[in-house]
């Protein structure tokens, strides 16, 4: 495991530690590790839809993106 050293203004630490109580987290180092993690889950899944889009199977329409992060956003909020 390697560890990274961020330094944030005031303000954005405080808005930092906020968002760590409403999100449940238990520090700050877990918030954020929740929110690389699910970047790069994202990331992957974009990566295999674009590979897909691009092979044999039929091609996605167009706002594919922005449906799929809305389901993501409605289904976070249940």
């Amino acid at each position: 495991m390697s560890i990274l050293t961020i330094h944030l203004p005031e303000p954005l630490d405080a808005t930092l530690a906020e968002r760590v109580k409403t999100s449940g987290a238990a520090s700050k180092e877990e918030y954020l590790l929740g929110l690389v993690e699910s970047d790069c889950a994202g990331a992957t899944l974009e990566r295999v839809l674009i590979e897909r889009m691009n092979g044999p199977s039929a091609p996605l329409e167009p706002d594919w993106k922005d449906r799929v992060r809305s389901a993501a956003a409605e289904r976070s909020k249940a």
